[in-house]
């Protein structure tokens, strides 16, 4: 069956400030587009077919390195998308002569493989603080990626959705990137000096100027912006919680600051895996919510986190896991999403979204099933 969008008389504003405020809207309010609840390049050309609509090949991506691209403006009308998302344009890149790699304006290379870009070369995989001295940030103002998002943020917003703006990868991420994974692991035990020194110049030289220029061009039209850090694993954090409070907190805490200096925004971090014993600490230092719910993540019950969290704190993503969607029957998919409805969007403070970026591989009935779900059962008061 299809579930067209509803008639209401609420704008998508409306449902995503009502549930950024805890309240409960019409309609579980939907996003689609933005930090992981996108969609493959491939999965969004097959959707596209699957419904019928031309134009699969021309979709602008909006993350090189994982491939995801912004849906198709039809597909918003199609699942009565709420949210819609602002992204400045990625960086300059070099391309190999074959085009099977570059190097990025951060100095990390990249190789294609698997559908995706991974990560094969890093700046400062020497680690000496000569090499962290030497090494420059891209300058931020010196290109044009905010160039007409100010003009798209106020066509948007005339039009009646709600915005959100996603920043760039996290401070952790960041570190581990441009050091190597496994050598800033070794830093944070072993010469934790240097580790705190690069967290400091990401923080200040690309973190803090990013959120600048971007909510520079946006801040007076969005009602969310997202932060992004993993520190989880399918089976707990990646370093002990102890850690994370004296090298990450302080300076996640000064991010958001920044950030509340610039608009006045609800602030919502991403960050995949069991991540539930940051939580509190997420509250603390004035985070608004938690994106995603990876329910298959140890401790991530979504009936527990929202018992225990949600009266203030907000949950975006959740929906369904990637497995579900890309390997269950359509009923499994409806099952799942109508278990995650029940559990998280009672009350308010619930954002319906994949857990993941959509994968290539997903079947694209198995995605229009995804949706829909919500449009059927996500309807206040949820039953």
């Amino acid at each position: 069956m299809t579930y067209l969008p509803r008639s209401v008389s609420s704008t998508h504003r409306d449902r995503f400030v009502a549930m950024l405020s805890h309240r409960e809207p019409d309609r579980v309010p939907i996003a689609f587009g933005g930090p992981s609840c996108a969609i493959h390049a491939e999965a969004h050309r097959r959707l596209l077919a699957h419904l019928g609509y031309d134009g699969g090949d021309s979709a602008r991506v909006i993350d090189r390195i994982l491939q995801i691209v912004e849906p198709d403006t039809r597909l918003w009308a199609r699942f009565d998308v709420d949210v819609v998302w602002l992204i400045p344009d990625e960086g300059p890149v070099v391309w190999s002569p074959d085009g099977e790699s570059y190097v990025d304006e951060l100095g990390r290379e990249f190789r294609r493989g698997g559908g995706f870009f991974n990560q094969v070369g890093s700046p400062l995989c020497r680690g000496t603080r000569d090499e962290l001295a030497a090494y420059r940030f891209p300058d931020l103002q010196s290109d044009r990626r905010a160039a007409g998002l100010a003009d798209r943020a106020q066509r948007l917003y005339a039009a009646g959705y709600g915005l959100a703006a996603d920043g760039p990868w996290g401070l952790y991420e960041y570190c581990s990137t441009l050091r190597g994974p496994s050598e800033f692991f070794v830093d944070l035990a072993l010469n934790r000096d240097y580790a705190e020194a690069l967290a400091e110049r990401v923080l200040e030289e690309h973190l803090m100027p990013y959120y600048s220029l971007m909510l520079a061009a946006v801040g007076p039209y969005v009602q969310m912006v997202g932060i992004s850090d993993d520190y989880g694993s399918q089976t707990g954090l990646l370093f002990a919680p102890a850690l994370f409070r004296q090298v990450f907190k302080p300076r996640l805490r000064r991010l958001v600051e920044h950030i509340r200096r610039l608009a006045d925004v609800r602030i919502y971090i991403h960050s995949d895996g069991a991540v539930a014993d940051l939580i509190p600490d997420f509250i603390e230092i004035g985070i608004d919510g938690l994106n995603p719910v990876q329910y298959t993540a140890r401790g991530m019950e979504a009936e527990r986190l929202k018992r225990e969290f949600g009266r203030d704190f907000g949950f975006f993503g959740g929906g369904i896991d990637n497995e579900v969607l890309s390997y269950g029957s359509v009923e499994d998919v409806r099952r799942d999403a109508r278990k995650q409805i029940r559990a998280l969007a009672p009350g308010g403070g619930y954002l319906y979204a994949t857990i993941h970026n959509i994968p290539p591989e997903a079947p694209p009935e198995n995605v229009v099933a995804f949706f829909d779900t919500c449009l059927e059962y996500g309807v206040y008061p949820i039953q």
